[in-house]
């Protein structure tokens, strides 16, 4: 009788044991998969950017009048600039402080046309518009604020929004002359990100708009330009 309840709680046991390894082992396996975006998570992007055009300030070119009477400057002629619409390329590496926040570092490159139109010249000579292509880089750094309370896709299109600021640098044509200023931008955005795991891949969209000083506009003058980007990211 012994021996029959012996060998029932040895089966009971063993049975106890095989129902629960399976378990135990998806534990071990959550375990070992790192979650991103998580704290200390990078990730890195790369992609096209679109710059919209805007115009640059008025100018008029004067001369000192040879005159004792007469001190006003003399109007020779009139420019009016525009920078016009480009695409180009752009990269971002970020680092996340925790899991909604990350600081990244970012570049981007294009080349746009300048197009300059004189006009009102004093020898009446007939208006005429010159075009250049600028090299025009930004290099920037940026806040970036994830809303998982607002993501959807189970969790994987996250709504995202950035502020930051950066240097611009713009070479006129044949590199000859480097036209430097300071930027500011804001934006939002949406990453969707691939299955969950230890490394995700994506995409990632995002439009703002970029207050200017310098570069090739007057240095005391900003001038508003807006952007758009769509890029390929890894987080690892």
């Amino acid at each position: 009788m012994i021996g029959r309840h012996a060998w029932r709680l040895a089966a009971s046991v063993v049975l106890s044991l095989a129902v629960a390894s399976p378990a135990a082992g998806q534990v071990l396996i959550r375990k070992r998969v790192r979650e991103v975006p998580r704290t200390g998570a990078w990730e890195v992007s790369a992609g096209a950017v679109w710059l919209a055009g805007f115009d640059l300030e008025d100018r008029t070119a004067a001369l000192t009048r040879n005159s004792t009477t007469d001190t006003s400057p003399f109007e020779q002629f009139t420019t009016t600039s525009r920078l016009a619409a480009a695409t180009g390329v752009q990269g971002r590496l970020a680092y996340y402080v925790t899991r909604s926040v990350a600081i990244e570092a970012g570049a981007r490159y294009a080349k746009p046309t300048l197009a300059v139109r004189i006009t009102g010249d004093a020898e009446q000579a007939a208006d005429v518009t010159a075009e250049e292509k600028v090299s025009h880089y930004v290099f920037d750094g940026s806040v970036v604020v994830h809303l998982p309370q607002l993501s959807f896709a189970s969790g994987r299109a996250v709504p995202f929004f950035a502020l930051g600021a950066g240097y611009v640098r713009e070479l006129h044509e044949g590199d000859e002359l480097v036209e430097t200023g300071t930027e500011y931008h804001g934006g939002a955005g949406l990453k969707v990100l691939s299955a969950p795991g230890a490394r995700r891949s994506g995409l990632r969209v995002d439009v703002g708009i970029s207050s200017r000083e310098g570069g090739l506009d007057l240095p005391d003058r900003r001038s508003t330009q807006t952007f758009a980007a769509v890029s390929l990211l890894y987080l690892f």
